[in-house]
């Protein structure tokens, strides 16, 4: 059974968060209008009954490879092949989707060899799955961190913006020469993106001060990015899209970012094959599908809608492991190993 959703006020959290995951509830108070015990106590709740998390993206090298893949099942496995691929730290997140294919699944791979290993051998290797197909990743041109649920207005969110543009000026300013993500640090926050010193010093058995300064020293580096979540049915755009497309490379930057710009949108890859860009979006209700593909063709004339698929449902979303209520019951970061 799904939790009480969200009320306004903390809608409105959720969003400040969204644009500074880590911001202190002293700076957040002023801006929203209410004291930090009544914040801190309003994300405990909503962090208890799963309705918000903030996630921390690791690093990932030059090297790395990410891709988009789908899978089709073998009749009534689907659930089987859910279980087994939830818990590969490869697999970053899974969609049961419509349509040509059962599931979506976003992975990341530390190198080149690590990544045709991992969807060569181990997805397609799986014994209930028939059919892969795999949209390697060129470029994120937007990534679901930039989605907003557009609870604040536009002079609150810049108002938290400039700070967190103040508090990374001054994190930077600490530092003599660019500080190293610690790999501990990150396994910490890659399980709760808002952990604090203390949280840090219990985990690795260090004083407090020298716990500060490794995650100062870790949050300075800019090696990774935060984001903050929550699931869909929550957020008031409980419908989930996936779009194929096909855009002329000459005017694959234009488009894009003509895409990333819409409300809706939420990541936006440029990927290797037939359909050459690919599509997440949230929308409020059914009917937006076709009222944003209306959108599309009108304003992007030489975008091809090749196909699109509704998610039925999300298992797993950056290492977050849900159950069959899209709600967050196990962790299984990426690692990066």
């Amino acid at each position: 059974m799904q939790e009480k959703t969200p009320t306004e006020d903390e809608l409105r959290l959720i969003h400040a968060l969204q644009v500074w995951p880590r911001v202190p509830w002293s700076q957040l108070g002023p801006i929203l209008g209410a004291d930090p015990v009544t914040l801190a106590r309003r994300w405990s709740g909503l962090s208890e009954r799963g309705m918000a998390w903030v996630t921390a993206q690791p690093p990932m090298s030059d090297a790395a490879r990410g891709a988009i893949v789908e899978v089709e099942c073998v009749a009534g496995s689907i659930d089987a092949v859910i279980t087994e691929l939830s818990q590969d730290t490869e697999c970053m997140s899974v969609d049961v989707a419509s349509g040509g294919r059962d599931l979506i699944l976003t992975v990341g791979c530390p190198d080149p060899t690590a990544f045709n290993r991992y969807v060569v051998s181990r997805v397609a290797g799986i014994p209930d799955v028939r059919t892969v197909r795999t949209h390697p990743v060129i470029t994120a041109i937007s990534g679901a961190s930039q989605w907003r649920l557009r609870a604040l207005d536009a002079d609150e969110s810049s108002a938290i913006d400039a700070a967190r543009r103040r508090d990374d000026a001054r994190l930077s300013a600490m530092f003599a020469r660019p500080p190293v993500a610690e790999r501990d640090i990150i396994s910490i926050l890659s399980r709760d993106g808002r952990a604090n010193t203390r949280t840090v010093a219990e985990a690795l058995g260090t004083s407090t001060r020298r716990a500060r300064e490794r995650l100062s020293a870790t949050l300075a580096s800019g090696a990774f990015e935060f984001r903050t979540d929550m699931p869909r049915w929550a957020s008031g755009y409980p419908v989930c899209a996936w779009y194929f497309l096909r855009v002329p490379a000459a005017q694959m930057a234009r488009v894009g970012a003509n895409l990333s710009g819409l409300p809706a949108v939420r990541t936006v890859l440029s990927v290797a094959g037939p359909a050459n860009l690919l599509v997440s979006v949230w929308l409020r209700g059914l009917s937006d599908v076709e009222g944003l593909e209306a959108v599309v063709e009108q304003k992007l004339p030489a975008v091809r809608i090749l196909d699109r698929c509704l998610v039925l449902g999300v298992r797993k979303r950056m290492g977050r492991v849900f159950d069959e209520d899209e709600l967050p019951m196990q962790i299984v970061p990426w690692s990066g190993d």
